[in-house]
């Protein structure tokens, strides 16, 4: 498709030695050189800022293929809605997104338990609703409430999960965007299909567990924020015998009598 549209298909890569017949490559510096899916999440979802010149774009994951012309999506979608995406189509609610990032590993427990927690307890109703595909979209970088959205999104990102499944509804919803949403098969539609990856890297899996139940899954979860409250706890509790230990020494008759000292080091310094 490439080849045979009008419009640039540009590709953003930190591989200096990428080419392509009919790409345009733009080299970019990764936003966090020690991370590169996170790096890949803000070239992803701030369009806005690396194609500034754009008024629009439609995104697609280096694994998906287009088997129409772009012009056609434009054509038809761009004037409906300041964003466009798929739903998940294999899966029905985003908790059941959770579960399935939890049991392949793909992410720190830790974060995902965080995350889990933190939505279960501001929006729990959303953690009900069937989930977006964020591997195609389409959107107008002119429109202010896409612009907090992508925003917001990859806040949530570099604080949650770098799993952006997980966090693209919360995000519309905190920014008053509704999006418009396809209901179609995420492998293939009359669009495009997925996927292609070819020497794509297999990313670790950090608690991977073949053949679990939802139940099981739940269960990891739990225990996992489980940890993540009793870490609080001990801080908390540390911080507590730290202040009562700096009260002490408030009170003490040395710390009082050292105050002229501290007062002359003080006036010192000044000068």
């Amino acid at each position: 498709m490439a080849a045979e549209s009008s419009l640039p298909f540009i590709c953003l890569t930190d591989d200096p030695a990428l080419r392509s017949d009919t790409w345009e490559i733009r080299s970019i510096t990764p936003m966090f050189p020690a991370d590169p899916i996170r790096s890949q999440r803000a070239a992803k979802l701030l369009a806005a800022f690396y194609l500034p010149e754009f008024d629009a774009s439609l995104y697609i994951d280096n694994s998906v293929r287009l088997l129409v012309p772009p012009e056609i999506l434009f054509d038809e979608i761009a004037a409906k809605a300041g964003l466009c995406l798929p739903l998940h189509s294999f899966r029905d609610t985003l908790l059941d997104e959770f579960l399935a990032v939890a049991e392949d590993g793909l992410d720190d427990p830790r974060r995902i338990a965080a995350q889990l927690e933190d939505y279960r307890a501001a929006f729990p109703e959303i953690l009900e609703q069937k989930p977006a595909w964020s591997a195609v979209m389409l959107r107008d970088h002119r429109d202010l409430k896409v612009t907090a959205a992508m925003q917001i999104w990859f806040a949530h990102l570099c604080r949650y999960s770098r799993r952006d499944q997980l966090s693209n509804l919360v995000a519309f919803h905190l920014a008053g965007l509704q999006p418009l949403f396809l209901d179609i098969d995420n492998h293939e539609s009359r669009f495009h299909s997925w996927p292609h990856a070819t020497e794509r890297r297999a990313e670790a899996r950090l608690w991977a567990a073949d053949g679990d139940s939802v139940e099981a899954r739940m269960l990891r979860l739990e225990g996992a924020l489980a940890a993540q409250r009793r870490e609080v706890e001990d801080l908390a509790a540390r911080l507590a015998v730290l202040r009562h230990e700096h009260e002490v020494l408030l009170r003490s008759t040395t710390w009082r009598m050292m105050e002229p000292v501290r007062r002359l080091g003080r006036w010192l310094r000044r000068w």
